[in-house]
């Protein structure tokens, strides 16, 4: 940024805080010097804009009670803030910012403006007056800034000419001592070294005010770090909490699908049960004269078994009825032996393996040839249960006994 060593003329400042700031600058003549908006815009922002374009002497705001923004700018420049008993309205500021070659682009910029205006109006007779009685040679800008901080107008007129005074008188001596000094080349170095260090002052002034503007930019930065570093470690806590309880919520859900189902299948099984206790118990039970009920394994294996045991169950002297007795073992016959039956009635053949396991738990196995089936019963559509004639039942059991007792008498021999 270029500097110029030209003393910076004194402004009024107005400013719209918000998300879309508002800023407006006019001139101790109520001239308009600029008017710009810019979202987001922060106090250092702002700080940077309004020392390049003069010296702010009054910061105003078109609402009561101030805004700290203002506060802050009017703070860093030591200027007065320009309070209002009310806050302007609508119409007021629609007034305000009419004509006088006033513009803006949106509402934002039209409050910065009728607050710096609003102010200026304030002071305007005081500066009219300042203008009339400031003589010539006084700079007006000097004593209207002096007049804002509170001192008459014929107090700063006085003081301004002492000041000048002083400097004259100063700057005679100065001018003495350079002709003392000896030659007048050297006296113009010293004067132009003297102009370069007062343009450097007005730089220096400029450079300091921005630099405290850009101390305030460090500053909201740093805050602004701070808020979201914040802001990461507890939306990362929260993230970490969400995940936790959707991961419980899941794990909550899946149990209770599972129990839903565990209970879903203990119902199922309960009315199943149920019907085969009924059953069991004789309810609905066909009579077939002279007919032995028996229970009815659909095929000779394992899972057939089991699931007979499992619905009607299968005890020590029940008599079992083997739709096929092709497909078991001496394993298969095992395990139907050590649940207790007392005799097996098979359709097909059954292997010799079966059948010698069956002989060795003297458990007598017979063709539906030699014990035909009476009836068939179902059970919710399918075959559970049979009727055999009891009668003949006994007699081939008979039989089958005094067999076994003469294998057993020829083995002994």
């Amino acid at each position: 940024m270029a500097y110029s060593s030209v003393r910076r003329k004194y402004t009024i400042v107005g400013i719209d805080p918000g998300t879309t700031v508002g800023v407006a600058i006019i001139d101790l003549n109520g001239n308009a010097i600029e008017v710009f908006s810019s979202k987001n815009y922060s106090v250092s922002d702002a700080i940077a804009r309004i020392i390049s374009l003069g010296k702010p002497l009054i910061v105003a705001s078109d609402v009561t009670p101030t805004p700290s923004m203002v506060k802050k700018i009017s703070t860093i420049f030591a200027s007065p803030v320009h309070e209002l008993d009310d806050s302007l309205s609508t119409e007021e500021k629609i007034a305000l910012t009419k004509g006088e070659g006033y513009e803006y682009k949106n509402v934002h910029e039209r409050d910065a403006l009728a607050a710096c205006v609003n102010a200026f109006r304030r002071y305007k007779k005081k500066f009219s007056q300042v203008q009339k009685k400031t003589p010539t040679g006084v700079d007006v800008e000097e004593v209207k800034a002096l007049v804002v901080r509170g001192v008459s107008i014929s107090a700063a007129i006085n003081r301004l000419i002492s000041a000048k005074e002083e400097k004259k008188k100063a700057t005679k001596e100065e001018k003495q001592e350079e002709k003392k000094g000896g030659e007048e080349g050297e006296s113009e170095n010293i004067r132009r070294l003297r102009r370069i260090m007062k343009g450097k002052a007005e730089q220096i002034e400029m450079l300091e005010g921005l630099t405290t503007a850009l101390k305030e930019r460090l500053e909201e930065k740093e805050l602004e770090i701070g808020s979201l570093a914040q802001k990461l470690d507890s939306m990362r806590s929260e993230r970490k909490r969400e995940i936790e309880e959707a991961e419980e919520i899941r794990k909550r859900d899946r149990e209770i699908e599972r129990l839903r189902e565990e209970v879903k299948a203990r119902e199922e099984e309960n009315a199943e049960l149920r019907k085969i206790t009924e059953r069991l118990k004789g309810k609905g039970k066909r009579e077939v004269k002279g007919g032995k009920r028996i229970k009815m394994i659909k095929s000779f294996s394992r899972d057939a078994i089991l699931d007979t045991d499992r619905k009607y169950g299968l005890k020590k002297g029940d008599v079992v009825f083997l739709e096929d007795g092709s497909g078991g073992g001496a394993s298969t016959a095992e395990l139907l032996a050590k649940k207790g039956v007392a005799a097996v009635i098979y359709g097909k053949e059954l292997s010799h393996f079966a059948a010698d396991k069956f002989f060795e738990f003297d458990i007598p196995a017979f063709s539906t040839d030699e014990i035909p089936l009476l009836l068939k019963e179902e059970d919710d559509g399918d075959f559970a249960f049979a009727f055999v004639n009891q009668h003949i039942l006994n007699e081939k059991k008979e039989e089958w006994e005094s067999e076994r007792m003469r294998k057993k008498m020829i083995l002994h021999r």
